[in-house]
């Protein structure tokens, strides 16, 4: 008989995986984790939905893919599809700054053994073949790690196995749900461009079946160069929400996933993919604050006519030089520098959770700064980005030697 311990042994198989799902021959998910600040969970289930209508997966096979507008999220995030057993699969994703062109669904293993003719094109021909060959063959080790795991692929693979798993996940599920309200709420937000978004949730109970409705209807409609995700990408964020709020990450699992109803309007901004994926970060951000604020309204024990939501700034800093790649991450509850390594100059304070920084930019080699994310108007007295005294919200910028970016940071 299993237990919820065997979210351990799940963990164990995709510990140094950062975005990864565990699905079976179905498409059922069996167990997930998003560790990135953007998640990715429905989206590796959409790729591996379309992986298996149109190609077939063999033990030791892994496709890839980066295609916004096919189940990816950006050319710089590739997917990764992998047969482990005939009815055990990981999907996981990780992101690869150099990468600019788009990847439709391509093998890169066969049988664990690379195909030539994909890594002649898609490695050998680039000019930092170098760069590309090292992510590559990183990724192919973690798979044969992976694949280590033989005694618990064998048993996880097995429909019994899996069928008491849902059980259990379901059993949590049930318990952690039945500790919060019933009930429903509804907002609507006003973004850049005119664009509303609207946000309903229900929780509720009938016929002993619990449910959970998420409803965009009133969502405004895509424009053309308009803002606008992918509805993979708005549910993404919305189960990471779900599963933290109700206590239920270690189980995110497919019961989980059968008690939730979304509802969307056709050819709206959260159901229309970006070709490039340019606001994904940024509307999934968006809603998963608003979802936030949903939940706890309707699990509130104070008169909801007192809260009002307000959007917070959320920013996500990628550096791009000739060299390497470094980011930094801006939000309500932290801040996260992955390098400061290109700046001399380093003033950083922090006072009471304020955070103020002056940084100096000092090389030779010109950097490029793409910045996505919120700039939310209500808070932008304590929460700005600017580059040489100007103040940035979204795009793409060039800093060269001693330009400056400075920031001052609440959390």
């Amino acid at each position: 008989m299993i237990s919820h311990l065997e979210s351990h042994k799940f963990s164990s198989i995709i510990s140094h995986l950062q975005n990864a799902s565990l699905v079976n021959a179905k498409g059922e998910l069996l167990f997930s984790k998003d560790a990135d600040p953007f998640k990715t969970t429905t989206s590796r289930l959409v790729l591996f939905q379309i992986a298996k209508k149109y190609l077939s997966l063999s033990i030791g096979d892994v496709l890839i893919s980066n295609d916004p507008e096919n189940g990816g999220t950006s050319l710089s995030r590739v997917y990764f599809i992998s047969c482990l057993s005939p009815n055990l699969f990981l999907i996981w994703d990780v992101d690869f700054f150099l990468i600019d062109f788009k990847i439709p669904l391509t093998p890169l293993l066969e049988k664990q053994r690379t195909n030539a003719f994909v890594w002649s094109a898609l490695v050998d021909s680039q000019p930092n073949k170098e760069k590309y060959a090292t992510f590559f063959n990183e990724q192919i080790h973690k798979f044969e790690t992976i694949n280590k795991f033989s005694d618990f692929i064998k048993v996880a693979s097995d429909d019994t196995f899996q069928r008491q798993w849902f059980l259990v996940c379901k059993n949590i599920f049930i318990k952690h749900f039945e500790a919060k309200s019933f009930g429903q709420s509804e907002l609507s937000y006003k973004y850049k461009d005119n664009v509303n978004i609207k946000l309903k949730v229900e929780v509720d109970e009938k016929q002993n079946a619990r449910f959970f409705k998420v409803d965009f209807s009133g969502t405004s409609f895509f424009q053309p160069n308009n803002l606008s995700c992918a509805s993979h990408v708005v549910e993404s964020g919305l189960i990471i929400e779900f599963s933290k709020y109700y206590n239920l990450e270690k189980y995110l699992s497919q019961p989980m996933l059968d008690h939730i109803k979304l509802i969307l309007p056709p050819k709206s901004v959260v159901t229309t993919a970006h070709k490039l994926g340019e606001f994904n970060f940024e509307l999934q951000k968006m809603i998963r604050q608003m979802m936030r604020f949903n939940l706890s309204q309707i699990n509130s024990q104070t008169k909801k006519k007192d809260k009002k939501f307000s959007l917070y700034s959320t920013h996500l800093l990628q550096m791009n030089s000739k060299d390497e790649t470094n980011l930094i991450f801006l939000s309500n509850s932290r801040i996260h520098f992955e390098s400061l390594s290109f700046f001399k100059q380093k003033v950083l304070q922090s006072v009471d959770g304020e955070y103020k920084a002056s940084l100096i930019f000092n090389s030779e080699q010109p950097v490029r700064i793409h910045l996505r994310g919120i700039c939310s108007e209500e808070d932008h007295s304590k929460r700005w980005i600017k580059i040489n005294k100007q103040p940035v919200k979204h795009g793409s910028f060039e800093l060269k030697k001693d330009d400056e970016i400075a920031f001052l940071w609440k959390i």
